[in-house]
């Protein structure tokens, strides 16, 4: 047998065992995608009361999207309870793993606004959050935190109030890459998005390692009517 005919025989048997069993693609290892609100409705702002500030809740998600437990990790009692009752009707798409859908966890910031002034930081962050870990059947993702926000500007002119509710997408060094409007207020939308792209995360990381995620992030607006009774 000529060294040709060898060399052909051999390439022709290395194809075969590829077409049987190929390699993996590079990046096909635990594609993972982070769980994200898909539809939200208002969140009533509670009367009597000029508190403002974050809630933060973190939401354990099943592999259909579904709550199953809803842990508050940065709490202000007069504002906290508003922000429970109404994520509850909201609806959420996801996490997946190589594609299929997997149990995991989604922090979800709530803003209380004030009327005014707007554009300040919001404080309390820097305090450490209470640890957590997955539960037995939770896909192994820490969310994205938020680490420096500021309230949105309330615009001039205006007399709106509501809620607005945005997905912000956070890359793997904790910059929000991307904001994607959920639930809108026409006058407000604009503010509560240049807001967002202000803030700063600390990356999500999944089995330890950072990846793009989706942090919620709702602005709750009184009415200037029930802000400045005078």
């Amino acid at each position: 047998m000529t060294r040709l005919s060898l060399l052909s025989m051999l390439a022709i048997c290395s194809a075969g065992v590829a077409a049987l069993y190929p390699l993996p693609s590079p990046g096909s290892y635990a594609q993972f995608v982070a769980p994200r609100i898909a539809t939200a409705g208002d969140i009533p702002y509670p009367i009597n009361t000029t508190a403002t500030g974050m809630v933060t809740l973190l939401l354990r998600l099943d592999a259909m999207g579904k709550i199953q437990n809803v842990r508050v990790l940065r709490d202000i009692p007069p504002l906290t309870s508003a922000a429970q009752t109404a994520v509850q009707s909201w609806t959420f798409t996801p996490a997946a793993l190589n594609g299929n859908p997997v149990p995991a966890r989604l922090s979800v910031n709530v803003v209380f606004n004030p009327y005014d002034p707007g554009g300040v930081a919001i404080e309390g962050l820097s305090l450490p959050l209470p640890p957590t870990t997955p539960g037995p059947n939770d896909s192994e993702l820490f969310p994205a935190q938020v680490t420096s926000a500021t309230f949105a500007v309330y615009p001039v002119n205006t007399v709106a109030s509501g809620t607005v509710v945005l997905n912000a997408t956070i890359g793997k060094t904790g910059g929000v890459e991307k904001v994607r409007v959920i639930r809108g207020v026409p006058s407000l939308t604009p503010q509560c998005i240049r807001a967002v792209k202000s803030w700063g995360f600390d990356a999500a990381t999944h089995e330890g390692k950072p990846v793009t995620s989706h942090a919620g992030v709702a602005f709750v607006f009184p009415s200037p009517a029930v802000a400045n009774p005078g």
